[in-house]
């Protein structure tokens, strides 16, 4: 379990992001424990780009495991934010950000493609590239470097059907 000095650093951080209007920090209940972060952002803000920030700025044991975007927080009628409710609701759905680095071989030659095309200086394994900002147009030259570069030969269909980096490394992985 983390230690709430963690949960603090995490939040505080956070907290003070011009981008966030509300924010809380806790270790799920269910099993695999993580640590999540929920966050209610500004109107213009983007919770990958936020997530890009706390991995330049925290230590990386302050990272939590999964980055939660909300309309609002959910609250007791007490007041306090029902965390509960953030982990039965919210906690799989699509748009939450992780901090898994690209663990395989394959997955960091397509995240290397990933950074040059979108721009971005980190990817997680978990992301998705339409959430990076990626288009019909960058999923063109994505889909061209990675072929190249990596030696495949992937459809444009593969691509939007890979919910994620690491669901595209594997079907390159499969037929490689």
């Amino acid at each position: 379990m983390t230690a709430p000095l963690s949960q603090q650093d995490a939040s505080d951080l956070l907290r003070n992001h011009p981008d966030v209007v509300d924010t809380i920090t806790f270790s799920t209940q269910r099993e695999p424990v993580r640590r999540v972060a929920a966050v209610v952002l500004g109107p213009v803000a983007s919770v990958v780009d936020l997530r890009d920030h706390l991995w330049d700025t925290a230590a990386h044991a302050d990272l939590p495991d999964l980055l939660v975007p909300m309309r609002e927080l959910p609250r007791e009628p007490a007041g306090e934010v029902d965390t509960v409710q953030i982990e039965a609701e919210a906690l799989d759905r699509p748009g939450n950000c992780t901090f898994r680095a690209p663990g395989t071989q394959t997955e960091q030659a397509v995240a290397a493609v990933w950074r040059e095309v979108l721009g971005r200086a980190r990817i997680s394994a978990d992301d998705n590239f339409l959430d990076l900002g990626g288009d019909s147009m960058t999923a063109a030259l994505l889909l061209d470097l990675t072929n190249e570069r990596l030696g495949v030969e992937l459809s444009l269909g593969d691509m939007l059907a890979a919910s994620s980096l690491a669901a595209l490394a594997h079907i390159i992985d499969n037929r490689t």
